[in-house]
C-alpha cells in the first residue's frame, strides 16, 4: 500500500513539473487568427415523430472548417461550419391509413455558426469549452413533387435539357457545446480534439435532434 502511494505521489508530481513546465513555455495566442479544418463524427439518434411515425439516422463521418480571433491567450470568438450525410429510415403513415411504411435514403446537413471559446489554461497545452449558436440546413434528398425540366446554353455540350427535383428540405436554427483539449504544437499550429452535443431545433413534426459529436481538428495560426 505504501509503495502505491508513493508511486502515485511521485506521479502527481510529474504531472505538476510537466503542467508547470508547459505553462512557463506559453506560446503567446493574444491577438492572433486561427483556421482550423478536421473530421466531426456524429453518433446515431433516434427521433419519435407524432401517430408512431419516426425517424432513426446512423452514424456519420464529415468534415468541418472555420476560423478564430484570440483576443487573449484564453479567450477567442470565430465561425464553424460543418457537413454531414448521414443514411436514414423514415417510418411514416400514407394519406390512406395503415399500416406504417419505410423509406431508406441519405440526408444533407450543413450547419453554420458563430462560436466563443474559453481555454483553461494559458499554456500550450490546455482543455477548452466551445459554445456555438447558428442555423442547420436540412435536405432529405426526397422528392416533393414532380421533375421540372430545365433548359441552358452549355459552353461545352451546346443546348441542353434536363429535369430537376425540388425535395423536402428546412432551415432552423440550432446551437452547440462542446469540451475539448488543445496542443499549440509551435507558433503556427496544432491539434484540438471535443466532444460536444449539436441540438437542432427541428418542426413540431418530431423532438429537437440532439446529436453527440466527436470532433477532431487540426488549426493553423498566424
Amino acid at each position: 500500500m505504501q509503495t502505491f502511494i508513493r508511486r502515485a505521489a511521485a506521479g502527481a508530481l510529474a504531472l505538476v513539473m510537466l503542467l508547470t513546465g508547459l505553462t512557463v513555455s506559453a506560446q503567446d495566442r493574444s491577438q492572433t487568427w486561427e483556421f482550423t479544418a478536421g473530421l466531426v463524427w456524429s453518433d446515431s439518434l433516434n427521433l419519435e415523430g407524432q401517430q408512431g411515425t419516426g425517424l432513426d439516422i446512423d452514424d456519420d463521418l464529415g468534415f468541418s472548417f472555420g476560423g478564430n480571433y484570440n483576443f487573449t491567450n484564453r479567450l477567442s470568438a470565430g465561425f464553424s461550419f460543418g457537413w454531414l450525410s448521414p443514411s436514414y429510415e423514415a417510418t411514416y403513415l400514407p394519406d390512406d391509413g395503415p399500416p406504417f411504411e419505410t423509406l431508406r435514403a441519405s440526408m444533407d446537413m450543413f450547419t453554420i455558426a458563430g462560436r466563443g471559446t474559453f481555454n483553461f489554461l494559458e499554456g500550450p497545452l490546455t482543455p477548452y469549452v466551445e459554445l456555438g449558436f447558428g442555423w442547420t440546413a436540412v435536405d432529405s434528398n426526397i422528392a416533393d413533387g414532380p421533375p421540372i425540366t430545365g433548359c441552358w446554353w452549355d459552353p461545352w455540350w451546346g443546348y441542353m435539357c434536363a429535369p430537376f427535383y425540388d425535395t423536402y428540405s428546412e432551415d432552423v436554427t440550432s446551437w452547440s457545446g462542446a469540451l475539448g483539449i488543445r496542443w499549440d504544437i509551435d507558433r503556427t499550429w496544432g491539434l484540438k480534439a471535443s466532444y460536444g452535443i449539436l441540438e437542432v431545433n427541428t418542426s413540431s413534426r418530431t423532438e429537437d435532434a440532439s446529436m453527440d459529436m466527436i470532433k477532431v481538428e487540426a488549426y493553423w495560426r498566424y
